[in-house]
């Protein structure tokens, strides 16, 4: 399992406190925003803002994601110097071609992103069962792993797993399509086999992140919250299981300013539930 623990992700902020209908002094924990500017084969590409470490693989996963490689063998060499990733690909002109099909647009998580048309999504094949108690047991791993989620409440997690709930790797970051890129680049630069693995998330299922897993090829992906229905339309396309709203035993919720536990276990499946065992 991958974390990175080699920079550091939140810092210590002082803030005022209104308890009890009074004012004190405390401190709260913020999540470091980073912007990371990418060039590739010397043109600048884009722009993103995410959370400090796995820089390379965050490259990796979102030349993948987007389009713009369909292998991490057209990666000749990524360097990250803290301010800037710089990608060499083996093809030279490589975006320059890819940049004439290529499409700017707001994703639902209002940020700017470029896609190229050659997304090149495909029906997703495995014979991948995974139970529910699976599915569970990988999303109560996810709240367990995610210190920054639990310290800011100001990230997206998101975690690889194999159908026994291994996890592969678990990644925090301030998109939950960030989380995403990480952990894709992570499987591409690992030579993880998608096909025999599963995707927990905390972030809501709209298109652009259905079109990032069914891209790598993950067959299966459960999240805390909900699927939109052009991120389901993708899905069904492609064949993935999409599962939301999954709510294990005392998983705690907000709700209204109020937590309420959950007493009994549930989850909504969308699409795929022959691929889903239940003992």
């Amino acid at each position: 399992m991958s974390k990175d623990f080699s920079v550091p992700s939140s810092k210590l902020m002082e803030c005022r406190k209104l308890a009890d209908g009074n004012f004190s002094g405390a401190e709260v924990s913020l999540v470091i925003e980073k912007e990371l500017p990418i060039f590739v084969n010397g043109e600048h590409l884009i722009t993103a803002s995410i959370a400090p470490g796995m820089e390379r693989e965050f490259v990796t996963g979102y030349l993948f994601g987007q389009g713009f490689i369909n292998s991490v063998k057209e990666i000749s060499s990524i360097e990250v110097d803290g301010n800037a990733a710089k990608v060499t690909l083996t093809s030279a002109g490589k975006v320059s071609l890819s940049a004439e099909k290529t499409s700017y647009r707001i994703v639902s998580g209002g940020g700017r992103t470029a896609y190229s048309e050659d997304t090149g999504l495909t029906e997703i094949k495995t014979r991948l069962k995974i139970g529910k108690k699976v599915i569970y047991r990988a999303m109560n791993t996810l709240f367990e792993k995610a210190d920054m989620y639990r310290e800011t409440e100001g990230v997206h997690a998101a975690g690889l797993f194999t159908a026994e709930a291994e996890p592969v790797c678990i990644v925090e970051d301030i998109g939950r399509h960030n989380t995403l890129d990480k952990l894709t680049g992570y499987g591409l630069m690992n030579s993880i086999n998608f096909g025999n693995t599963f995707l927990v998330s905390t972030g809501r299922m709209a298109s652009e992140m259905v079109t990032k897993i069914c891209r790598a090829g993950i067959p299966v992906v459960a999240t805390k919250t909900a699927v939109t229905d052009k991120g389901l339309e993708i899905g069904r396309t492609c064949g993935l299981t999409i599962i939301g709203f999954v709510r294990d035993i005392g998983t705690k919720i907000q709700t209204d300013m109020e937590e309420r536990i959950i007493n009994e276990a549930g989850m909504k499946i969308y699409a795929g539930a022959e691929r889903i065992l239940c003992e």
